[in-house]
């Protein structure tokens, strides 16, 4: 009710008058809801709701009832009764606010998207679906328009830092999904492929510097920052999902297929791969000192970035330091530059596009094919594309699926993976003989995730994976291709079966389009010199000696209690995490790791290869070394993935501890340790457990931090486990496969690797003793990581 000037009824107040008499009994009446509001006990839920009716109701009154201001306080009364799971009611209030907000800003206003997908949950959540999903529906039909994903990326969705671009994608996913879950992917597919464009422009809105980087990786790795509680991966899963489901054989949609996989996998690793391949890139062609300039400079912004998040929003020093910050990246944009115009496809480099079906084609050779596998809630989709086309099928096998039977796997081999004592037992009493494989899995892995689009892959000499999720723990080499015959723990019968390794020489790479990378800048195979080593291994640990390897039935266990995530970690005064050295030294001494080093380096020739073993395996001694004046770098030790070490813990190889922990030498080369480091090695050999792959979690990276750090400072190809590597056989292996080079100079390393398994595989010296080479622990632990190591990569490419 409003107040009249003393002395005058309202009806004789003047205009302005009114106005302001108007304007201070609203203020007047929002203050006391106010204080009423902070007077209400926490419990009283009812008086909230209450005050919440009447502040909106008095905004609608003030403001209008068709007001924005009206809009945002049916919103806000909404999210009482969401707290309260009392769906009906918050959907009741939500459906007005969304009415407004289409009249007056719009269907493609963020404010009209974000309370559509809200509006959509509730509704969800009361039983209403059909209603949710035709109202998200003719919402999202304002922006329809594009027929792939391209197209749509560029010409219809917001690109860069926009909200729209957030709001749209949370609002487009939510219909996908809706439409997915009622067996509408025609539906679905407009909605889905909106979603993935949204993702698609948010990290093509972004240039080069440091910030931008920082601000993709933040919203990668804390989704909640930019879409809500949703990843841009899950967005790039419902469209691949929606494009199998509608049109599974349509060119467009394997076109499509190709550019969302890719997507789901150009995350951290490539863009890191990416400034890594850069850097080398300027190296070559003389403007190394310039690359170096741009380091120190990334490094700076990154040290104020990291000030600024203790800092007061909007202080004196928070002003002073964004300042710093403004005047850092201008002048890393203006050293961007200079590198661009002084090293011909830099920018490309440090930012690079997906490649589409044209580029992937180009970028493989005759005889090359690439497979990627990616798992979904809904399924696994195995692409692979060649020279000749996209094939593309989608298994029924769901990613929690998929990882079970990957665990399953993985334990057969011993790797060091959780397993339940339930699941061991079983595992354990499983198959016939002494020493079983469970063929029958790694056949129905073949027959779901590969046979489907083997066709593709007659004639092919090497095979490039690449494999996101639970699967990426898996060398592919180990399944097989036709229905199991024999004994699974019949040496005589492993020997025979047909595995996945024998049809085609295999190479792990983290993506696509970590294959362009490497082939854009790599030196045109000065490899077949005189090789020389630098080896590290067996470091002096106090754990009780151990074998490495699974023997038989038994599984490998550690000797003492060793590190956990819990007392893995302390922290220095001074700066960042460090190890703590007593935890470490508590791990198994791998008195093998020695023997494996010295029948290298006998190969070698004494003049050719220098050891760090037990006390000198020192990280210091690692890093002070002259790494890149070496063909070869062998470390052989303990290998310690990030699930070990807790959800803050980098992977890293252990080394020998040191009696006080410092930055220099805390007894652990985590991975961004090893990415500061110059290698010019054209092997790095990894002999060490899980350097590879993740654990055989669902999540699990593509590959390991560690085999990726190596990559990113300069090593040309890798070797890297994905469990312990037998004693008995690492002696032979490695060594076998450089002999196996040497004479054979026609052979990739891809081959020469294929060969060396075969060879291992066919080897009886062991099979009466229950720990035959004819098992997959023993010949198949290795993964190829780089290029093939093709002589004369041109001459192929034809």
């Amino acid at each position: 009710m409003l107040t009249a000037a003393p002395g005058l009824p309202a009806y004789d107040q003047p205009p302005v008058a009114l106005d302001e008499t108007r304007k201070l009994d609203f203020d007047t009446r929002m203050t006391g809801i106010r204080q009423r509001q902070s007077a209400l006990p926490y419990g009283d839920k009812a008086g909230r709701i209450a005050l919440l009716r009447e502040r909106a109701e008095l905004i609608a009154d003030y403001h209008g009832e068709a007001s924005i201001a009206h809009a945002d306080a049916l919103q806000l009364f909404a999210f009482e009764f969401y707290a309260a799971k009392r769906w009906a009611e918050d959907a009741a209030l939500r459906m007005r606010a969304l009415a407004i907000r289409r009249t007056i800003q719009g269907d493609r206003a963020s404010d009209t998207l974000y309370v559509a997908r809200a509006l959509a949950h509730s509704l969800v959540q009361d039983g209403r679906k059909s209603e949710a999903a035709k109202m998200l529906a003719e919402v999202l039909a304002a922006w329809e328009g594009g027929a792939a994903l391209t197209d749509t990326a560029e010409h219809i969705v917001p690109r860069g830092r926009t909200v729209e671009g957030k709001a749209l994608g949370m609002a487009a996913a939510a219909h996908a999904r809706l439409a997915l879950d009622d067996a509408e992917p025609a539906a679905a597919l407009s909605s889905a492929r909106i979603a993935a464009a949204s993702s698609l422009a948010y990290r093509r809105g972004f240039g080069v510097g440091v910030l931008d980087e920082q601000m993709v990786e933040l919203a990668e790795k804390d989704p909640s920052t930019h879409t809500g509680e949703e990843s841009f991966a899950e967005w790039s899963h419902l469209y691949a999902d929606a494009l199998w489901e509608a049109a599974p054989k349509g060119p467009t949609a394997s076109s499509d297929a190709l550019l969302i996989l890719q997507d789901i996998m150009a995350g951290r690793t490539s863009r890191a791969l990416a400034r890594a391949a850069a850097k080398r890139a300027a190296a070559a062609s003389g403007s190394a000192a310039l690359a170096a300039d741009r380091d120190a400079k990334a490094a700076e912004l990154s040290a104020l970035f990291a000030r600024s998040e203790g800092m007061k929003s909007g202080s004196e020093a928070d002003n002073a330091l964004w300042q710093q910050i403004g005047v850092a990246n201008s002048a890393l944009e203006t050293i961007d530059a200079r590198l661009a115009a002084a090293t011909p496809g830099y920018a490309e480099l440090v930012k690079p596009a997906l490649l589409d079906e044209a580029g992937a084609k180009a970028l493989l050779a005759a005889d090359e094919a690439f497979l990627m596998i990616v798992p979904t809630s809904r399924g696994t989709h195995s692409l692979i594309v060649t020279r000749e086309g996209i094939n593309w099928h989608r298994s029924g096998l769901t990613e929690t699926e998929l990882a079970g039977h990957v665990r399953r796997l993985l334990w057969d081999v011993g790797a060091n993976i959780d397993v339940t004592p339930e699941e061991d037992a079983r595992w354990s009493a499983e198959g016939e003989g002494d020493f079983p494989f469970d063929r029958g899995t790694a056949y129905r892995l073949y027959a779901e995730l590969i046979a489907p689009v083997r066709s593709a892959l007659a004639g092919k000499r090497h095979l490039f994976t690449s494999a996101t999720g639970s699967i990426s723990s898996l060398p592919l080499g180990i399944l097989v291709t036709e229905t199991p015959v024999g004994s699974d723990g019949d040496p005589a019968s492993l020997r025979a079966t047909p595995w996945f390794a024998d049809t085609t020489a295999i190479v792990q790479l983290p993506s696509l389009q970590s294959l362009q990378l490497l082939r854009a800048v790599a030196g045109r195979d000065s490899r077949r010199g005189e090789t020389s080593m630098i080896g590290f291994g067996d470091p002096s640990l106090d754990g009780v000696a151990a074998t490495r390897g699974v023997e038989g039935r038994a599984r490998p266990v550690r000797g003492g209690p060793g590190p956990s995530a819990l007392n893995m970690w302390q922290t220095s005064s001074d700066a960042g995490r460090l190890a703590d050295p007593a935890a470490l030294r508590r791990l198994a001494r791998l008195p093998g790791t020695e023997k494996e080093l010295k029948a290298m380096a006998a190969l070698l020739g004494s003049g050719n290869a220098q050891l760090f073993l037990g006390d000198a395996a020192t990280e210091a001694n690692l890093k002070t070394a002259d790494l890149a004046s070496h063909s070869v770098l062998f470390l052989a030790t303990h290998g310690l993935v990030a699930g070990e070490l807790g959800d803050n813990g980098e992977p890293g190889l252990v080394f020998t501890p040191p009696t006080i922990a410092s930055q220099a030498d805390d007894g652990l080369l985590t991975a961004s340790e090893v990415a500061a480091l110059n290698i010019a090695a054209g092997w790095v050999i990894l002999s060490a457990c899980n350097t590879a792959a993740g654990d055989g979690r669902a999540g699990a990276p593509g590959l390991s931090g560690l085999a990726r750090a190596f990559f990113f400072a300069g090593s040309e190809s890798l070797l890297a486990s994905h469990w312990p590597v037998r004693d008995d056989v690492a002696t032979v292996l490695t060594v076998r496969l450089f002999e196996v080079l040497e004479a054979s100079p026609q052979l990739s390393r891809a081959e020469a690797l294929q060969r060396v398994a075969r060879e291992i595989r066919d080897d009886p010296r062991d099979d009466a003793y229950l720990k035959s080479w004819s098992h997959p622990s023993a010949w198949a632990p290795f993964s190829l990581i780089g290029d093939a190591g093709i002589n004369a990569n041109e001459a192929s490419r034809n």
